[in-house]
């Protein structure tokens, strides 16, 4: 693999996991994400595939990205669907994240007890 090439990998997937790592702005559509994903996915494969295959790797590659992108959107979109609809009921609590027992343990038990005073 050339040089070229992996430079181009590596920038791509640093531009792709910036990108799904920022919240969508306040009034964005229902598929925010899915839009973004599917452009993104896209042109990145398209750039990958034409560094392959310069005949017909960019159309192949794009075709590709867009669908691996829009899935991958699709499913941010609804988890955030569904984030948002459980912050609305009342008594939300999401608690800590996951690991966080294995990692330290249960909690004392004098958290649970009322204060002493």
């Amino acid at each position: 693999m050339s040089m070229p090439l992996k430079l181009m990998i590596v920038t791509v997937a640093l531009g792709l996991t910036t990108a799904c790592a920022t919240p969508p702005p306040p009034g964005a559509p229902p598929n925010y994400y899915a839009t973004g994903g599917t452009l993104m996915g896209a042109a990145a494969c398209a750039a990958i595939g034409h560094a392959i295959d310069p005949t017909g790797g960019a159309l192949t590659g794009a075709l590709g990205g867009a669908l691996i992108g829009s899935t991958v959107g699709n499913q941010m979109d609804y988890q955030e669907q569904r984030i948002r609809r459980l912050r609305r009921q009342r008594g939300y609590d999401p608690g800590p994240p996951p690991g966080y027992y294995r990692r330290y343990g249960r909690p004392p038990a004098y958290y649970d007890a009322p204060p002493p005073y």
